[in-house]
């Protein structure tokens, strides 16, 4: 039954696909101008030097700034350079960086699973210049939704921490690939972006796809879903029908929080052994979009955002 049930909706998809080709194409072009001309540059080069730090053992004497967030979570000084990736880089930079360290065995499993709910986000430089200045209009707004955006972070942390993650966590994991002692580590790290990179390639492209399809259908929603599949094309969809600036801020930062479908997808695409914890993965994007929407509300009382 289940067989015949997936048959029937890609056989669907297919004949929506035939009928529609504009709409997949449109959808297919922006998802691969959004890879080429922002996912690459901005993403494939920290890719190959993470993974050749961390392949390297080096990665957290690079993060040094961080080992005292690292310790006071009780987590291993490694899982330092983790926590840097997600502040800085965006996704999938953290879940990247602690999956590989998993793989090194320098992190245990749960580690690797807290560290990317936490700290597996939106990247700074997304929100400051797509967000601020490309959907708000205003470059005043930066540091503030930046500040803004930090503290979600780290209320979401510590509401995550106690949630699923009390405790420290010592068992290492796996040790896939010698570290310390072979000269490949170059080659290794290139070859793990490439395909790391080419995945994330086919998720944005799908999930544009996917949020075409959903702005044509006529309904009050459709901007609110296409947020919620995939986040560049949404925000632009909520900046087009919402024009008050309360009322967008108020969406826009929840959905940047939740990180959309297609960033889960793009995060599970990286994670080749299953080291991330799904469920509990999904549970804290909803936590964090939660505080976000409370944070975001106080935000706007406090600096009377009209």
């Amino acid at each position: 039954m289940k067989k015949k049930f997936i048959c029937i909706i890609f056989i669907a998809l297919f004949i929506l696909m035939l009928t529609h080709p504009v709409i997949v194409l449109n959808g297919a072009k922006l998802g691969i101008s959004l890879w080429i001309e922002s996912v690459v540059p901005s993403l494939l080069p920290y890719m190959i030097l993470s993974n050749f730090l961390i392949y390297a053992g080096i990665s957290a004497d690079t993060a040094i700034i961080m080992k005292p967030a690292a310790r006071l979570l009780k987590l291993p000084d490694d899982a330092a350079y983790c926590i840097l990736a997600g502040l800085l880089f965006g996704y999938p930079a953290c879940a990247v960086s602690a999956v590989s360290l998993y793989r090194e065995g320098r992190i245990d499993k749960n580690t690797a699973t807290f560290l990317s709910c936490s700290f597996n986000n939106i990247s700074p430089a997304f929100i400051a210049g797509f967000v601020c200045v490309g959907i708000l209009k205003d470059s005043s707004m930066i540091a503030p939704v930046l500040a803004l955006f930090y503290i979600i972070i780290l209320l979401s942390t510590i509401i995550i921490k106690l949630t699923f993650f009390r405790g420290r966590q010592t068992v290492p994991g796996p040790t896939f690939y010698a570290s310390g002692h072979s000269g490949n580590f170059f080659d290794m790290a290139v070859i793990n972006s490439l395909t790391n990179i080419a995945k994330l390639g086919g998720y944005i492209i799908v999930f544009s796809i996917a949020a075409n399809w959903v702005m044509l259908v006529p309904m009050r929603f459709a901007p609110f879903i296409c947020a919620a599949l995939e986040v560049t094309t949404g925000l632009n969809a909520l900046a087009d029908s919402i024009k008050n600036m309360h009322t967008l801020l108020l969406l826009i930062i929840p959905a940047l929080a939740f990180g959309g479908i297609s960033g889960i997808f793009q995060t599970f695409g990286v994670d080749t052994g299953n080291v991330i914890d799904r469920r509990k993965y999904i549970i804290s994007k909803l936590i964090t979009m939660a505080v976000a929407f409370v944070c975001t509300y106080l935000f706007e009382i406090i600096f009377k955002i009209q």
